[in-house]
This record gives C-alpha cells, sequence and structure tokens, in this order.
C-alpha cells in the first residue's frame, strides 16, 4: 500500500502525530525560530520545491501542510498560543519532508524552524536512488 503521502509518507506521519505532543516552551521555541529565518530564503525554498515536484507529489504536499496546519492550530489553541508562525512552520515543515531530500539544502529552511523542537526532522533524508538532491 502507498502512503498518500508517497514515498516519505512514514515521515510526513511522524511529523503530524508528534505536532500534537509538544509543550508551550516549544510551540514558543517554534515560532521565535520560524520568525528568524529570511523572508527571501523561505521564498527560495518554496520556489525550489514547486520546481521539484510533479503535479502529483503537489497533492501529497498539499495534503501535508493542510494536515500540519491543522495538528499546529489545535495544539496552539490547547497550549493558549496564538502566533501564526507556529502554524507557518508546520506547514513549511509539512511539505519539506513530503518532498524529501531532493529540496537539498531547501529542506533545512523549511524543517528548521520546527526541528528546533523536534530534532529529528532536522535530518534531512537520503536522496532516493536516480535522484538528484538541489
Amino acid at each position: 500500500m502507498t502512503s498518500m503521502f508517497g514515498p516519505n509518507g512514514q515521515r510526513v506521519l511522524a511529523l503530524l502525530t508528534s505536532i500534537s505532543s509538544l509543550s508551550a516552551d516549544q510551540v514558543d521555541q517554534v515560532t521565535s525560530a520560524w520568525k528568524q529565518i529570511y523572508p527571501p530564503d523561505r521564498a527560495q525554498a518554496w520556489d525550489q520545491l514547486n520546481r521539484v515536484a510533479s503535479d502529483e507529489e503537489r497533492y501529497r504536499i498539499l495534503a501535508a501542510t493542510s494536515l500540519a496546519r491543522r495538528e499546529a492550530l489545535e495544539t496552539a489553541r490547547r497550549m493558549r498560543r496564538a502566533d501564526w508562525a507556529f502554524w507557518a512552520a508546520a506547514c513549511d515543515a509539512g511539505a519539506a519532508v513530503t518532498a524529501g531530500a531532493r529540496l537539498g539544502h531547501h529542506y533545512d529552511i523549511l524543517v528548521g524552524p520546527l526541528a528546533e523542537a523536534m530534532p529529528a526532522l532536522g535530518r534531512r533524508p537520503a536522496p532516493a536512488p536516480g535522484s538528484t538532491a538541489a
């Protein structure tokens, strides 16, 4: 059975289930880290994501970002944290984890803020055989 999130489905599911276990301090840490990313760097990372993703992968990415945002919203509500930067960090991470190693260093830009609280995300996945990372 193929995951709705593609070949990185297990990593995406791990991300989604981990968001709800973050503490209020970790939510604050992620929010702060997201705000430290230089906006043009984030824009370049999203541009790279769009360049490497096929139409089918874009649907997977959209699904992952939507679910990551939903988990982040619920977690933020429970923690009484209202800063939208946390939700944005979750969306960025969901997209990057779905796309995987093909993003190259752009993966680190999109995942970095959430990896502050979830160090396992910071380990960029190995490229699939025959693929190229940017």
